[in-house]
């Protein structure tokens, strides 16, 4: 598996069932697996890697803040993101609750989460955003012909 710090482009990625704190890059894969885990980081815990259940037992630790503050980061980040897009939010959340993923997204819930996807916050309104998408996809067609 490739490590999510050292990729590019997350359209080449297969996606994971568990990341990381130190690899959140807010890819589309990475957002989804947040909203999946949603209670847990709500509660203030990290989901358990599923292939590596002894995480650090047996290993002392020097940690300079409490064990919640990262998970909470990490659903509040991507929480405060959703809030830019209105009421649209609801409809990428109930999809994933539902177990869907990313390749089978309606065309309205993959807006929002290619709107709150990157490294960083979009400058632009979520309305602005679509506006400039939509813009840039008809020229291109019309530039194809």
């Amino acid at each position: 598996m490739t490590d999510c710090r050292d990729c590019k482009s997350w359209k080449g990625c297969p996606g994971r069932e568990w990341f990381n704190f130190l690899e959140v890059r807010w890819c589309p894969f990475q957002c989804i697996w947040i909203l999946q885990n949603r209670e847990t980081l709500l509660s203030g815990h990290w989901p358990q890697d599923p292939y590596n259940s002894n995480d650090n037992l047996g290993q002392k630790t020097f940690k300079t803040e409490a064990s919640f503050v990262k998970p909470e980061l990490v659903i509040a980040e991507l929480e405060s993101r959703l809030e830019r897009c209105g009421r649209q939010k609801e409809l990428l959340i109930t999809q994933i609750e539902d177990g869907r993923t990313l390749s089978n997204l309606s065309d309205g819930a993959r807006e929002v989460l290619m709107y709150v996807k990157g490294f960083r916050r979009k400058g632009i309104s979520f309305r602005k955003w679509l506006r400039r998408v939509y813009y840039q996809r008809k020229h291109e067609t019309v530039l194809s012909r």
